[in-house]
């Protein structure tokens, strides 16, 4: 299968594809789960250790910035090093954990029952949009794929463009923020572009599989996965707190 996408590419070139255990659907599906369980563990413990005392209000704001940036720099490594992939995956796995951890206990302190809502929406829209895509209702087309990165980039781009008029103008932005309707517009939109999001990881992996790519690269699919369920999650979350600030 060939690809236009450069990482598509690269994989059909890699020369791991000789002699080596091939990628299947069962292997990803179960280094997924072990991602998601190890950041679930890692948010539950760290959470019970700040309850309890054994972080301190310093300490915590410093492990929360430490794992940011050891999340960030482990997903960059496993998505374009294969042969990392595995242990830099746990890696953000476990880092990640601590801030959805610390973002779940802060909004459900707030609001009772997102998280569980938020939790039964995203496993929701991950088994939809793999019926969708499973089915052929959307298909990952080129134009398709160049439609969402130049979507996402732009959403980098903008949230960038967001956090320094914070500093420049915040009394604007606040105003923004405030306001409840542009506010869930807008995080309803992001809750979609995550859920297309999924049918491109869906693209990866059935590339990958199909084209007979090493076992290695499963760890690559499940991070990537899992980056686009974290978003989900995120998203969902501040979604439901919007609607339920707009209740109160």
């Amino acid at each position: 299968m060939r690809s236009s996408n450069p990482v598509f590419s690269k994989i059909q070139r890699d020369d791991t594809y000789v002699d080596a255990a091939e990628a299947t659907y069962g292997g990803i599906t179960l280094k997924t789960l072990v991602l998601l369980l190890l950041a679930v563990a890692s948010g539950f413990t760290v959470v019970f250790l700040a309850f309890e005392g054994y972080i301190g209000a310093d300490s915590f704001i410093g492990l929360l910035i430490g794992s940011m940036i050891i999340a960030f720099i482990s997903v960059m490594v496993a998505s374009f090093s294969p042969r990392l992939a595995m242990p830099f995956s746990i890696i953000y796995a476990l880092s990640e954990g601590v801030l959805l951890g610390f973002i779940t206990a802060i909004f459900e302190a707030m609001y009772a029952g997102v998280a569980v809502t938020a939790v039964v929406a995203t496993i929701t829209i991950f088994g939809v949009m793999l019926f969708l895509y499973s089915s052929r209702t959307i298909r990952v087309t080129s134009r398709f794929r160049k439609i969402m990165y130049t979507a996402l980039f732009s959403i980098l781009i903008l949230a960038i463009l967001f956090g320094l008029f914070s500093w420049i103008a915040p009394n604007l932005i606040a105003s923004v923020q405030l306001n409840g309707s542009i506010a869930l517009l807008i995080t309803g939109v992001l809750v979609v572009f995550g859920a297309l999001m999924l049918t491109l990881d869906f693209d990866r992996a059935e590339s990958i599989v199909e084209g007979g790519a090493s076992k290695q690269y499963e760890w690559v699919v499940a991070i990537g996965l899992m980056v686009t369920i974290v978003w989900i999650y995120i998203e969902l979350l501040r979604f439901l707190a919007i609607l339920a600030s707009r209740r109160n």
